[in-house]
């Protein structure tokens, strides 16, 4: 884990030109802990909700409790990281595909973004999605590790594709050849820290910091300058997070 306070951590990215920062949930504590930075911090955000592998116990006191936190304040953007994992597989998968689902209904009722989580699970995260989600505010697709048929049909739903360190590794080609097809008004960026670090800090805790590297990545995938593609991916993630209009700072 990250051996830095929060605080000095989004100052270094600030520091960076890393702003607005989007802190994730992925328990009902740690997402409790994202409201209060995004409520303290300066261009800090939050994201509420259950990670799959964290969904097999999930009560409708918990579903309740999301809910309660995601209108606790409008520096609460969207609801996730939620989804289904079948690579670690220790949760089982009709909890997981449960709590998506209830997830999913929380999101469009309170008309934010959903942040997602797919680990070799794709065919059931996108029936799941094309049932359920028609009319999110956004989806947003964490650390996309999709083929071309997987991106194909996210990109043709309208979602937006977050790529990670993963899109720097040495191995990552078809990281890179996905973060070339994509619609670039659909492209994000993010560190999923402290996992993921990328080159050349690959195996190291990630810092916020770093998603200047992802984002260099990008743009030499792309063919664009630095420049560009942190305008562009700025202006992604206000349109999918609702940043535009996502409360004043604390």
């Amino acid at each position: 884990m990250l051996d830095i306070e929060p605080g000095a951590a989004v100052s270094r990215a600030r520091e960076a030109g890393v702003s607005p920062v989007i802190a994730i949930g992925i328990t009902l504590e740690s997402s409790r802990r994202a409201v209060e930075l995004a409520g303290t911090l300066e261009g800090v955000y939050a994201s509420v909700g259950f990670h799959p592998n964290d969904s097999g116990t999930v009560s409708d006191r918990d579903i309740a409790g999301i809910e309660a936190l995601a209108l606790s304040s409008p520096r609460v953007v969207a609801v996730g990281e939620t989804g289904l994992d079948y690579y670690r597989d220790r949760t089982p998968r009709a909890a997981q595909k449960e709590s998506f689902s209830r997830h999913i209904e929380l999101a469009r009722g309170l008309g934010k973004a959903l942040v997602v989580h797919d680990r070799e699970a794709h065919r059931d995260v996108l029936d799941v999605l094309g049932r359920e989600a028609g009319d999110a505010a956004a989806v947003v697709m964490h650390c996309f590790s999709g083929d071309d048929r997987v991106l194909a049909e996210c990109v043709e739903r309208g979602y937006y594709i977050s790529f990670a360190g993963p899109v720097t590794f040495r191995n990552g080609e078809r990281a890179r050849r996905a973060a070339a097809s994509v619609p670039l008004d659909r492209l994000l960026s993010e560190t999923d820290a402290p996992f993921l670090s990328p080159e050349p800090f690959r195996g190291k805790p990630n810092l916020p910091e770093r998603v200047t590297l992802v984002a260099e990545a990008l743009a030499r995938a792309r063919g664009l300058c630095p420049e560009d593609m942190a305008r562009a991916l700025a202006a992604n993630a206000a349109r999918a997070f609702g940043l535009e209009h996502g409360g004043d700072s604390p």
